[in-house]
């Protein structure tokens, strides 16, 4: 397995992680604390994470991932990291562990690798989230589970999709207005005009009442009734910034 290049921790998450004071003891629990001692020492990195949340007892003093960076893309073979270019590191999924942890931006050149590497992480902290897709006459798909897992943190700040659709396990599209369900700190959201989404009543309505800035859509067909879609953010709300490309 290739060693792992990681970055460092700021001087800032040191001196808060520096104050906590691990508890020696379980907790008062309905749960015999040899269990909860069970539970500390064997858990796997996703539960620990799960654990650490309900209380300071479950805490490592090792970080139960490995910070993988705040820039990874994701090609059709590899999974490229960067820190700063050009310095990169390129690895097959296969080198990778099972307990990466990422933060701000992920793009997908293509999405083939994406429930794997999503497997090998632990914790996203994303807040731009970018969909790739060169290829006109192919739509890139991505299923429901793995954008709810890419949206966990709730702190996506930018979304691009482009010609990506989001399926349920059944293949069914799942419509615009559910993803926006998951992405709550939305400011910049982008898309390609898709004949099988619409461009629905109740998304626009999600949009006026979200805390987006700037929401575009490309490859409109010349057809497309703009006016009606500009009317109804001109009165819901004046501070979006839309942007319409046309074929």
């Amino acid at each position: 397995m290739a060693a792992v290049r990681t970055g460092e921790i700021s001087a800032d998450i040191l001196q808060i992680t520096s104050t906590i004071t691990i508890p020696k003891w379980p907790p008062k629990s309905d749960f015999p604390a040899d269990i909860l001692k069970y539970m500390k020492k064997n858990s796997t990195e996703k539960q620990t994470l799960k654990l650490m949340k309900t209380s300071k007892y479950f805490i490592r003093e090792k970080c139960p991932f490995i910070y993988f960076g705040n820039d990874v893309l994701l090609t059709q073979n590899y999974v490229h990291q960067a820190f700063s270019p050009p310095n990169v590191m390129n690895y097959t999924i296969k080198e990778l562990p099972h307990n990466l942890g990422i933060s701000g931006t992920l793009t997908i050149q293509k999405e083939n690798l994406l429930s794997q590497f999503i497997s090998k992480c632990v914790i996203f902290d994303l807040k731009d989230l970018t969909f790739v897709n060169n290829y006109w006459w192919k739509t890139g798909k991505i299923s429901y589970d793995d954008f709810k897992v890419l949206t966990s943190s709730g702190r996506l700040e930018k979304l691009i999709l482009c010609k990506t659709i989001v399926t349920s396990n059944n293949g069914e599209i799942i419509p615009y207005e559910s993803l926006l369900d998951h992405t709550p700190a939305l400011r910049y959201l982008c898309l390609n005009y898709n004949e099988d989404l619409e461009l629905s009543q109740k998304f626009i309505d999600k949009i006026c009442a979200s805390n987006l800035k700037v929401f575009g859509v490309y490859q409109l067909p010349e057809n497309f009734e703009r006016e009606a879609l500009l009317a109804n953010f001109a009165k819901k709300k004046t501070n979006l910034r839309v942007l319409l490309h046309f074929k």
